[in-house]
């Protein structure tokens, strides 16, 4: 019998996305792939629905949600056309951080990786989805017209990083689950860290890719959660070294971004104040 998922995370990335996954992965009642990003509505939508619904082939019988995470959705129109045509009762996912340092991460992260190299206020300017994937309000438009209000549910990094797990139980509670005190809700499943070769991160990266596009997203999500793995390519910033966004910046991407801000809050119905700063 086909098994078909009644929950997405749909992003965005740099916002604990690998960090609630992981909860899920725990909860007894819950199942989701052990990878993290299929892609499947964007990126690999070619590969039919056959293949997809493989993903959650073991799902036991007792399981009362059945998703997959993949944080690029939010930016992909198509994504949430193929998700309200093939998955119209699913349920909907996110996470957003405030944008500018959501941004931040997303550069250190893909600089470390090699994927970035250029410094980042440069970035700003020669990358356009830095910023682009901070504009939340258009994204989640595109999800608010496809489904239902209640269908959808926002959940905010500020809120993980103070209470991992009342945030976990957040998450739950939306999907008609109980909360499970033995979960371990403050694991940080991928911290910003360097590359500890200056290849390592572009390798890791290029290794990433073709395994997805092999279509081995088992394995791979089986590599990525492996710390020992990780070690192998990564090592963590020390206070000294981590990198840091200069003060003029910051200010520069304020004045960007306060309007979006504001507008987030009109539609989310919640003060995100500390976002103004």
């Amino acid at each position: 019998m086909t098994v078909r998922p009644n929950f997405l995370f749909i992003g965005a990335d740099r916002c604990g996305s690998k960090s609630l996954h992981n909860m899920f992965l725990q909860h007894p009642d819950c199942y989701v792939p052990p990878i993290a990003d299929p892609y499947f509505f964007d990126k690999n939508y070619d590969r039919g629905l056959d293949w997809y619904f493989k993903l959650f082939a073991d799902a036991p019988a007792s399981a009362l949600a059945i998703g997959e995470f993949s944080h690029d959705y939010i930016h992909s129109p198509e994504a949430a056309e193929r998700i309200a045509q093939d998955l119209p009762e699913a349920k909907i996912l996110a996470t957003l951080r405030h944008p500018i340092d959501r941004i931040f991460s997303s550069y250190a992260s893909a600089h470390s990786a090699g994927v970035i190299r250029v410094p980042f206020e440069q970035a700003l300017d020669e990358v356009p989805m830095l910023i682009q994937n901070s504009l939340y309000v258009d994204k989640l438009k595109t999800y608010y017209e496809r489904f239902d209000e209640e269908r959808i549910k926002i959940l905010f990094f500020d809120d993980l990083a103070a209470d991992p797990a009342s945030f976990g139980k957040e998450a739950f509670d939306f999907l008609g689950l109980r909360f499970v005190e033995e979960i371990d809700y403050g694991r940080k499943m991928s911290p910003l860290s360097k590359p500890r070769l200056p290849l390592s991160g572009y390798l890791s990266k290029k290794g990433a890719n073709l395994l997805r596009q092999l279509g081995w997203v088992e394995m791979l999500g089986r590599l990525k959660s492996n710390k020992f793995v990780r070690g192998i390519f990564y090592a963590p910033y020390s206070s000294a070294d981590k990198p840091q966004m200069a003060p003029h910046v910051r200010k520069r991407l304020l004045t960007l971004f306060t309007p979006q801000v504001e507008q987030l809050e009109v539609m989310l119905q919640r003060d995100l104040s500390p976002w103004k700063l």
